[in-house]
């Protein structure tokens, strides 16, 4: 996303977009991901693209220094997690029981809870291309 045109409120709309689906029960996860024929990584991958949306709101002093630290610690654990020798923690099955994928989710839902007020949200609908 491009922070610089990325206004406070789409910042916030789309960083509670992005932590809904890592903050979801994993049959939650799991469903959406076959809804919009996505891969698990999917998920951190549109964590990684609102960074834009955390800056935006770290600068307008929405998120504070322990929503700074929940947010870096779920970038570490999904870094951690990354690389062709980790292949296993990116399967359905390990987002049901792998460590990372829990301490994520928790993060996800405390980030969730002080940001939208309650860490139980409605998944996010995908526009899909139906083609021509």
């Amino acid at each position: 996303m491009n922070q610089q045109r990325l206004s406070e409120a789409n910042a916030s709309k789309y960083l509670v977009s992005t932590l809904t689906t890592l903050a979801a029960d994993a049959g939650d996860q799991i469903a959406w991901l076959d809804r919009y024929r996505l891969e698990t990584d999917d998920l951190a991958l549109d964590y990684e693209n609102a960074k834009g949306a955390i800056l935006v709101l770290a600068e307008a002093g929405r998120i504070d220094a322990v929503m700074k630290s929940r947010h870096s610690r779920m970038d570490a654990i999904l870094d951690a997690m990354s690389g062709p020798e980790h292949a296993a923690r990116w399967t359905y099955e390990a987002l049901t029981t792998d460590a990372g994928w829990l301490t994520v989710r928790q993060l996800a839902r405390d980030a969730l809870a002080e940001l939208a007020g309650a860490w139980q949200q409605p998944m996010p609908a995908l526009r899909t291309y139906s083609g021509p």
